[in-house]
């Protein structure tokens, strides 16, 4: 009978080219479970598709999903229906740092959290580089959110993050536009009791490609997800 994933580490790329090849050397390198890597692409020709199967050819650890629409959020829901592991892990293509904390995530996972949130904002934690606008609001955000609701994490925008496969299965997944569907998991989860921890981690900003994340048009679906915690803290609070 075939093992079954422990868990599977989605990244979704797009026109990414020879930045991809670094993060996937070091996650081969390090990642100790049994884990698959599914790369989450929206086109046949991203020339990202090349380059990986060039430099890893015919690796059994690492599969291509394609997207059944496009963006960000399309890309790792596609991912959900291709995983069939104990948990699924998001990953940024151009992560240089952070590989040695997929381990970390998943001994937090197998010790008992269902929900593992990389950090940029606990003791250890960083955030290089960023706009200073986009830092200020993901800042602002994340004050908020941790100090005046129930929520308990203090990054809730990091879309670094563990979950359980059964959580997937279990909400409707809303997001579309941006890079929310992190947030709105781990915010429907939440409201659900899962129990969550905190990690710190690194973040730099992207120092080759080009970020997608665009601030004006992503901020309203942020917003939503904002007065979503913001019901269940009320919700919590009301029914003590």
């Amino acid at each position: 009978m075939k093992e079954k994933n422990e868990i599977d580490i989605l990244i979704p790329v797009f026109n990414e080219d020879e930045t991809i090849v670094k993060t996937l050397k070091n996650i081969l390198a390090v990642v100790k479970c049994n884990y698959k890597i599914l790369i989450c692409y929206d086109y046949d020709k991203d020339p990202t598709l090349k380059i990986i199967k060039d430099s890893f050819p015919n690796n059994e650890k690492i599969l291509f999903v394609k997207n059944f629409s496009q963006g960000f959020n399309n890309a790792l829901v596609s991912g959900f229906k291709h995983s069939s592991a104990e948990a699924v892990l998001f990953f940024m293509a151009d992560d240089h740092i952070n590989h040695n904390e997929i381990n970390f995530c998943y001994k937090k996972f197998k010790e008992g959290y269902q929900i593992v949130c990389p950090s940029r904002f606990i003791k250890g934690g960083k955030m290089i580089g960023n706009p200073f606008l986009k830092s200020l609001l993901t800042k602002l955000t994340s004050f908020f959110l941790f100090n005046f609701t129930s929520f308990p994490i203090k990054d809730p925008t990091n879309s670094f993050r563990l979950f359980p496969n059964e959580l997937i299965n279990k909400v409707k997944i809303e997001s579309n536009i941006g890079f929310t569907l992190s947030l709105e998991l781990t915010a429907k989860a939440h409201r659900l009791g899962y129990k969550m921890v905190e990690i710190p981690v690194t973040w730099v900003e992207r120092d080759k490609g080009k970020s997608r994340f665009k601030l004006i048009s992503f901020i309203l679906p942020y917003t939503k997800w904002l007065f979503y915690i913001i019901k269940t803290s009320i919700f919590y609070r009301n029914a003590k």
